[in-house]
């Protein structure tokens, strides 16, 4: 299913500070304009030192018509309101992932530091390959018992 902007509002992941975002293909990014700085960052790092990841969530997001939805919180409560504690990344109680009709929703707190980033960002990577390839096994074994 393609998520509309509208859809993505009647979700619980959607939180009134997200009144900015960045939409490239896959990649669904919601800020509030005040962490403008870490987004830009975010998906840069995406294009440039994470291009398999990028490439490989573009494919996957093109047969599927689904997105991967990068949703910065501006604190640890915010995002575990929203999140069940359960799934959380192992070993970033501030990083949550979760398959929802739409796609996958990531949802992160507002990283306070540069390392905070470049942290988060690669245990999301790691994270977000496992489900990509994960996806693709899935997809696969769709077909073969279609045949």
């Amino acid at each position: 299913m393609a998520a509309t902007y509208s859809s993505f509002m009647t979700t619980r992941f959607y939180s009134p500070v997200f009144n900015t975002a960045l939409f490239d293909g896959a990649f669904r990014i919601y800020f509030s304009q005040t962490y403008e700085t870490s987004a830009l960052k975010i998906y840069h790092l995406l294009q440039t030192e994470y291009v398999e990841l990028w490439n490989d969530v573009r494919k996957w997001s093109l047969q599927s018509k689904e997105h991967v939805f990068l949703l910065i919180y501006p604190d640890a409560q915010s995002v575990q309101m929203i999140f069940d504690s359960i799934k959380c990344l192992p070993g970033q109680p501030e990083i949550f992932m979760q398959d929802w009709d739409e796609g996958l929703a990531v949802g992160l707190v507002q990283p306070s530091e540069q390392v905070d980033l470049t942290i988060q960002l690669q245990d999301i990577s790691k994270h977000l390959s496992t489900w990509i390839r994960r996806q693709s096994l899935l997809d696969s074994h769709d077909v073969e018992f279609s045949k």
